[in-house]
């Protein structure tokens, strides 16, 4: 298991350090936002340091002023951020350790590590079953062009997913190179038995989802197609994978976050669905979705506010690769919840009154920025099933072109418009 490298069972109440972020010879530094903000929460037992090219961890450590409890991984080529728990574990034990971090010339930077959730949903009448938002992104004439592929792979980075729904189970990505139930990490990517991707909450090789967002999710991603069953995704055919990083209360960190993208990163998954957020900024998430060569979609947010203003992460991070999502309605009207932004926000997608698959082979209809991002990112993977060549650039740009230019998203999005799929294929 990887984290039994990284993250070792703590015992009373000490929680170590875990590498986070990897590829980066050097680290970008702080640019958007070089001053931590503490308005948000965040664990008060461990900081998130990042240190310059060629600094020496145990002297910079040492010379920080900070009391450190324990250091788990070893630093290496690979990984440059690390996870620190520290000894004063209250807020201002925090921000003290990171002002004195700052202040030492070996560190790039320091920063809490943030609790991130999943967008919220608006509840509403599950009675409702029509894939409205299918019709809206012209998928039945993409789909006459292609229906999706097994060998693309979409993770889905969430509060797990349900793998044994009927309306998913035969799209869930198997792990090639691991044989089930062994014990053994047979591809030594570092996690033992990830036959369905892996749980960053527990540490364990089981992402069942005890939320449900996360199922709901990847059911507009890839519900089984034309089975006779419940619903169907924007692609019939794919591979799920399940990178649950949101427990059952959809709260998650942000260094698990990053563990879950470099785990992607690591495996090559395709594209990666994102439908969680927060309003403050982390440069080592940052930093690992820029290591990420898939393309990274992500909520717009639910705070029905402009992004450009007040920005929402990691939608709002200038990543090359991020493509940002708001939502709208049945009617092509911005939802109401729906944050958007001319600079911030790409596009919108269906995602009021979204049915979807849901945990213990059930359905439910929810509304959110989080229903209209995995549109996006099923329209993704559907264009790489037509055409496995593309770079995520490459796909961003045909999604971004190939829009429907909608009044409600005029001068609040990039695009002013809303996700067609069947125009994109149709480009290729």
């Amino acid at each position: 298991m990887k984290r039994s490298k990284l993250f070792s069972i703590v015992t009373a109440g000490c929680l170590a350090l875990v590498c986070v972020l990897g590829g980066f010879s050097e680290f970008e530094e702080k640019t958007e936002a070089n001053d931590a903000s503490f308005e948000c929460a965040y664990a008060t037992d461990r900081i998130i340091v990042a240190l310059k090219t060629d600094a020496d961890y145990q002297f910079a450590m040492e010379s920080s002023g900070v009391i450190f409890e324990q250091q788990l991984s070893q630093e290496n080529d690979k990984y440059d951020v690390a996870l620190y728990s520290i000894e004063d574990k209250t807020e201002e034990g925090v921000k003290q350790a990171i002002d004195s971090l700052e202040k030492n010339p070996a560190v790039a930077y320091a920063e809490p590590d943030y609790i991130l959730t999943a967008s919220d949903t608006v509840p509403n009448d599950p009675s409702y079953s029509q894939l409205y938002g299918m019709e809206k992104i012209s998928a039945p004439g993409a789909w006459d062009m292609c229906t999706g592929t097994s060998d693309i792979v979409v993770g889905i980075i969430d509060s797990g997913v349900d793998y044994t729904h009927p309306d998913l189970a035969n799209n869930i990505w198997v792990n090639p190179g691991e044989i089930a139930g062994n014990g053994i990490d047979d591809d030594a990517n570092g996690y033992i038995d990830d036959i369905h991707g892996w749980n960053f909450v527990d540490d364990s090789n089981d992402p069942m989802d005890d939320n449900g967002h996360g199922t709901h999710v990847a059911g507009t991603v890839g519900a089984v197609g034309n089975n006779g069953t419940g619903v169907v995704g924007v692609n019939w055919t794919t591979s799920i994978a399940v990178l649950k990083f949101l427990d059952a209360d959809g709260s998650g960190y942000t260094s698990d976050a990053i563990l879950a993208i470099n785990y992607a990163e690591e495996m090559g998954f395709d594209i990666l669905n994102n439908s969680w957020g927060g309003r403050t900024y982390s440069q080592s998430l940052k930093n690992a979705i820029t290591a990420y060569n898939g393309v990274f979609v992500a909520a717009a947010g639910n705070n029905g506010t402009n992004n450009d203003s007040i920005a929402t992460y990691p939608a709002c991070y200038t990543c090359s690769n991020i493509i940002s999502v708001a939502a709208t309605t049945s009617t092509d009207a911005r939802a109401s919840y729906s944050n958007y932004g001319s600079t911030t926000v790409d596009l919108g997608a269906p995602g009021s009154y979204i049915y979807s698959t849901y945990p213990n082979n059930s359905y439910a209809t929810l509304s959110g920025t989080s229903m209209a991002t995995p549109h996006v990112a099923g329209a993704a993977a559907l264009i790489k099933s037509l055409d496995p060549t593309l770079t995520s650039a490459e796909i961003k740009t045909l999604i971004l072109s190939n829009v429907d230019p909608v009044s409600s998203l005029n001068g609040i999005t990039v695009t002013g418009g809303r996700l067609n799929v069947e125009k994109c294929l149709d480009a290729l």
